[in-house]
């Protein structure tokens, strides 16, 4: 059921556009986190204008501003593929919070962030289209865009500063619980930071599979989710884009497209710059710590911040340990295969039977009412994730207890005792942090970090979860 009323859209367009207008079809739809979406025709006497909603809810995902992304779509319109911007609302006017509307792209296909293989025959010619766009952008000056009349141009070798200051931060107030790899991470990009960008851009803030409408045949319709944009490094959204965590499990294969090579190689065609070795490291171990940071603001806002939606749940869980297994890689430390553990206990029986029945519901109900099912659908996802958590929880948690206590030596924390997860969250944390400041010694004094290095891949091996569907 819709959580807002077609009435109060037909007063609001009413209002502006200077005529009745009847709202039809009003639908809420799947997918972005940081705001409620909407479809509906507006039918305004002999026309229909068929429209999309963006609402901000009442506590967002990330501290983002409805202006910004409306402003976003104007700027990069006729440089990438978008829907065109209508209405924009920061006050709420007749819907209570901050909105706007833009026009719908109808007949086109989004995939899931995770989906498997999911463009089929048609990636790389869709890669190819997708990198290129992102290329223009690059080039795009955005002198005089409403976006650059909106925000602050940054200085080019202030670009990485910034970034890196707002996710750190984001990280400090959001984690649950200590983030050592991330912080190794941290200290790494301080510690080595990126030549000046070549240019100063505007930075689309999202730029993946998962946000790029297609028409299932090798052609790009729109890229959407601009709510994150910025001007800074243009190597920021490659970065991203590149990260393994959208490969849609191919391996080296770029939001499952094209290769990470020729990814670059159409960048590059497109945008007339060069990608630099040393400045693409860097930017795509930064594209790692930002995952963290969402991952870890999206389980907090779901533990603690009133949103029981299950896609928040699933990203600060299943989406956050597969991050630190790809930080962790990027650090180095010796590769470390878990040896795999199979789901047999009664509980995971249960929550294996539970996601079976709820995916099935998910799929019967979504025929009719498609955010509905997509929610169960993703329900259905956390109870076999958690079929799989059920039968080492336990035992990751005393495997790492046993490898921090060791790392730390005689330095190490006097911690609790106990064998329930509560328990061993205490004493993991505790270590943890303490494991954190020893790094930070250690990186200070040169010393050998390859056993922290070491640690940090089999703990993220040894945590990761494997996807289900």
């Amino acid at each position: 059921m819709s959580t807002l009323a077609a009435s109060d859209i037909e007063a609001y367009l009413t209002r502006i556009w200077q005529r009745p207008v009847r709202v039809e079809d009003l639908a809420r739809i799947p997918g972005g986190a940081s705001r409620e979406t909407y479809r509906f025709d507006a039918v305004a006497g002999e026309e229909t204008h068929r429209l999309i909603l963006r609402r901000e809810p009442v506590k967002g995902l990330i501290d983002t501003e409805t202006a910004t992304e409306f402003r976003a779509y104007q700027s990069a319109a006729g440089v990438v593929p978008v829907p065109r911007a209508v209405a924009l609302e920061p006050e709420g006017a007749e819907l209570g919070r901050p909105f706007f509307i833009m026009e719908r792209i109808d007949g086109g296909e989004v995939a899931g962030s995770f989906a498997r293989d999911p463009f089929g025959v048609h990636g790389a010619g869709l890669g190819e289209a997708f990198f290129g766009a992102l290329g223009r952008l690059a080039a795009h000056d955005p002198a005089g865009t409403p976006l650059a009349g909106d925000l602050p141009m940054p200085a080019r070798d202030e670009c990485w500063r910034t970034a890196l200051d707002y996710w750190e931060g984001v990280i400090e107030e959001d984690a649950l619980q200590p983030q050592p790899i991330a912080r190794a991470a941290i200290r790494w990009l301080r510690a080595n930071p990126p030549p000046p960008a070549q240019r100063i851009a505007i930075v689309h803030g999202d730029y993946r599979s998962g946000n790029v409408m297609h028409d299932g045949a090798g052609q790009m319709l729109a890229m959407f989710d601009w709510e994150m944009a910025h001007l800074g490094d243009p190597l920021e959204d490659l970065g991203w884009a590149l990260d393994p965590i959208w490969d849609h499990f191919e391996a080296g294969k770029s939001c499952g497209m094209l290769p990470r090579p020729e990814a670059m190689a159409a960048w590059e065609r497109a945008s007339g710059l060069t990608v630099d070795p040393a400045a693409m490291r860097w930017w795509s171990l930064f594209a790692s710590v930002k995952g963290c940071a969402i991952w870890a603001s999206a389980f907090r806002e779901f533990v603690d911040g009133g949103r029981q939606d299950p896609v928040l749940a699933v990203s600060g869980w299943y989406t956050a340990r597969r991050q630190d297994a790809i930080i962790a890689t990027q650090l180095g430390g010796r590769h470390y295969d878990p040896v795999p553990v199979l789901p047999t206990s009664d509980l995971a029986q249960v929550l294996i039977g539970a996601g079976i029945v709820t995916a099935s519901a998910g799929e019967k109900i979504g025929a009719g009412d498609a955010f509905a099912g997509s929610t169960l659908t993703v329900a259905a996802l956390l109870a076999l994730l958690g079929a799989q958590e059920a039968e080492k929880a336990a035992a990751w948690r005393r495997a790492d207890i046993a490898d921090m206590r060791r790392l730390l030596g005689d330095d190490g924390p006097v911690t609790g005792e106990g064998e329930t997860l509560d328990a061993l969250d205490s004493i993991w944390a505790t270590l943890a942090e303490a494991l954190i400041a020893h790094h930070d010694r250690l990186a200070e004094t040169r010393g050998d970090e390859a056993p922290l290095l070491d640690f940090y891949r089999e703990s993220a091996a040894r945590r990761e979860l494997a996807w289900p569907l």
